[in-house]
């Protein structure tokens, strides 16, 4: 049994079946791309990990099929609740971002004014996480693996989600920062992410992390990711103690969210310039309609920049450093 074999074979639907290991543990894959394990003895945290919400970004799909394989074959020892997801399998095995729509647009709801396979797949997993969560008391927990289109003046870094009146724990950012994580942006805003859609509401400690470049499946060096899979395997067996030190990661905050208004929308970024490069003040990084922004102070910077979107969705977040 393969996760992610039994995934990419299954892009649609999969039938439900359970595994019992030999040390305890239950495998129950509740639909294809949702895999459930459950401990013997609970531990102190409900643990979502999830991967693949973009089908190109393949890396950390690879990451959650190596933590699959590590616990069926009793390698990695589970103490805590998991659910392990591979958000968009179809767009997996086109090798796409996604097939109709930004499935990272259409959580908290969103996905009720469309259509689209996205959608229906949005509803699907918001399901799956809501009865996962509400079915014990414990810290609840949401990793959100990614990699970028572009390349990254930090290349791995994670998006912390509006949290509107809860505080940014610097616990969750420490231990980022021993995952490898070299920044933290935090959002200021309300979002249609997965990640936002797990805190808000369900109160967890939720983070959209990117890791690096989007390659295809066997491109990736995995040596890359060591630091993040040491991480999350400690995390699942119980040994991560959530200590507060801070050392060298950087932290930033969203200063302005560039959203496309007409088809006139630019971005004055050069199509090779890295996520996280700098700008003096007064630097013009977007125009559209009756619209531009040119940066406030020196020092800010541009994540995520994309033009070939519908309108009325973000094109590019503009940074800049802050202090917990």
């Amino acid at each position: 049994m393969s996760f992610l074999k039994t995934t990419l074979a299954n892009p649609i639907s999969a039938e439900p079946h359970s595994l019992m290991l030999e040390n305890g543990v239950n495998l129950e894959l509740l639909e294809t791309g949702v895999l459930r394990v459950s401990p013997a003895r609970q531990g102190d945290y409900r643990i979502v990990i999830s991967c693949g919400i973009h089908g190109n970004e393949t890396a950390p799909i690879e990451m959650v099929e190596k933590i699959f394989s590590e616990i069926k074959s009793g390698k990695l020892t589970v103490t805590n609740e998991l659910l392990l997801i591979i958000g968009n399998p179809p767009a997996a095995n086109q090798a796409v971002r996604f097939i109709d729509e930004n499935l990272n647009r259409l959580f908290s709801g969103k996905h009720q004014s469309s259509s689209t396979k996205e959608a229906r797949r949005a509803k699907l997993i918001e399901d799956h996480v809501a009865e996962f969560y509400q079915q014990g008391e414990e810290s609840r927990l949401h990793y959100d693996l990614h990699t970028a289109i572009r390349g990254s003046e930090l290349e791995k870094f994670a998006v912390y989600p509006y949290l509107h009146n809860r505080d940014w724990p610097k616990t969750q950012i420490a231990f980022l920062e021993r995952c490898g994580l070299e920044a933290i942006l935090l959002s200021t805003k309300p979002a249609g992410t997965f990640s936002y859609f797990t805190s808000t509401q369900f109160g967890a400690d939720s983070f959209t992390i990117e890791l690096g470049k989007v390659r295809k499946f066997g491109d990736n060096d995995m040596r890359n990711f060591a630091d993040a899979m040491q991480g999350l395997r400690e995390l699942i067996s119980g040994q991560e103690d959530f200590s507060s030190e801070l050392k060298s990661i950087q932290v930033f905050s969203v200063v302005e969210e560039v959203i496309k208004r007409s088809e006139a929308l630019k971005l004055h970024v050069a199509d090779d310039a890295k996520n996280f490069t700098a700008f003096p003040k007064g630097s013009l990084l977007a125009s559209d309609e009756g619209y531009e922004y040119r940066t406030q102070q020196d020092g800010e910077r541009f994540v995520f920049p994309i033009t070939n979107i519908p309108i009325g969705q973000r094109a590019m977040l503009v940074v800049a450093p802050t202090i917990l």
